[in-house]
């Protein structure tokens, strides 16, 4: 990718509504082409979604807690269609050594977390688990888009 590449995706990275007005005044090029460069990531999947970071304390939703899943290699393919159709689970991701799934979940209150949490232990034959409740959020969605050779 060419630096000026990079430099529109840092700046969508800060925020995706960002106008491509903005986006050219701050990296000196074209409105045209900085629309046709965003248009061509978004083609090529490297752009795959535009997304709301949403603070869900503020939307009554106090219960955050991730899992980590290890389940019988038999399982594994049944949990992840469970997981991935569950409404209370807002990312998950499949992982190598001691876990298969790191799942994070979002409810309204402990009950509705409970009966989630009872009917994966009910369902499946989880071997190990273990559940981590969320305190804070002290960084999301912030890593910064840098060329390869660039450290800061």
């Amino acid at each position: 990718m060419q630096q000026k590449e990079w430099e529109i995706l840092s700046e969508l990275r800060k925020n995706a509504k960002t106008s491509l007005a903005s986006i050219s005044e701050k990296i000196k090029m074209p409105v045209s082409t900085v629309y046709d460069k965003i248009n061509k990531m978004q083609k090529s999947n490297l752009i795959t979604k535009n997304v709301a970071l949403v603070n869900y304390s503020k939307l009554g939703y106090n219960h955050h807690h991730n899992f980590l899943i290890k389940v019988n290699h038999s399982e594994k393919k049944d949990l992840s269609i469970f997981l991935k159709e569950s409404k209370c689970v807002n990312s998950l991701f499949e992982t190598n050594g001691n876990f298969d799934f790191i799942v994070e979940i979002i409810h309204k209150n402990i009950k509705d977390y409970l009966n989630f949490a009872d009917k994966l232990k009910e369902s499946f034959n989880i071997m190990d688990m273990q559940e981590l409740q969320v305190i804070d959020e002290l960084k999301k969605e912030d890593f910064l888009v840098l060329e390869e050779n660039e450290v800061k």
